[in-house]
């Protein structure tokens, strides 16, 4: 079984998708009820589970293991779920700041906290944290930048704490994608992003999420602690 949050984005539904068309079983976790209705309509016929769930609520952990029923065979998670929040330095606010640490970074803590017991315990699992390439270079929204920072270094931690029990962790920092959040985008506004990366285009979230089962795959089992760059080049346009 795979955990997978913000299962009903963009990026998100793609690798809900893909993990199920590769024989997994998956909880997807989104707070937006109606797109994970959507998405659980589509994937009736597979084990999928939607979660409705706010991520920054403290009860997140006790719904999941509601969802779970007493399944401890959990195989790892994908954290996708992610929020911008906030303004400049100058008009960031502190409830702002507080939910995109909550939303990104705290989540991601909490549920490899509750469910690295199990993957240790099978001597197997894989945990995949979906960064940004503003956690290196930032961005004009501190509270985003700096969460998916701490995001990077929660991720590396992890590798470094569950590696000796057999259980991976890898950091993956997606380019400008095409999904239902920037569908609305001009063609100029698409042109001049695709344009600042290698392959003069934007990604597509279903390429993003082979990479995301590759590294929960058998074919990555030497891969932890590493960062991989998804973004077609265009971290060096930023």
């Amino acid at each position: 079984m795979l955990v997978v949050t913000g299962a009903a984005g963009g990026l998100g539904a793609a690798v809900c998708r893909e993990l199920i068309a590769q024989s997994w079983r998956v909880i997807g976790i989104d707070h937006n009820e109606q797109r994970l209705a959507a998405l659980s309509k589509e994937l009736s016929q597979y084990p999928f589970l939607p979660l409705v769930a706010d991520l920054a609520s403290p009860e997140l952990a006790n719904r999941l293991r509601e969802a779970r029923g007493g399944d401890e065979d959990v195989f790892g998670l994908v954290h996708v779920a992610a929020k911008s929040k906030g303004d400049d330095i100058f008009k960031l606010s502190d409830e702002d700041w507080n939910e995109s640490i909550a939303v990104n970074t705290t989540s991601a803590m909490l549920l490899a906290r509750l469910l690295a017991p199990f993957m240790v315990a099978r001597g197997k699992g894989a945990i995949v944290n979906v960064g940004s390439p503003v956690g290196i270079v930032g961005a004009r929204k501190p509270s985003y930048a700096a969460s998916k920072a701490a995001l990077a270094g929660l991720t590396m931690s992890l590798a470094r704490n569950l590696g000796p029990s057999g259980v991976r962790a890898n950091l993956l920092l997606p380019g400008a994608m095409i999904t239902p959040l920037t569908e609305d985008w001009s063609a100029e506004k698409r042109e001049s992003i695709a344009n600042e990366s290698f392959l003069k285009r934007l990604c597509k979230p279903e390429e993003v999420a082979k990479v995301i089962s590759f590294l929960l795959s058998d074919a990555a089992t030497c891969i932890t602690g590493a960062v991989m760059d998804c973004t077609a080049g265009s971290m060096f346009g930023h």
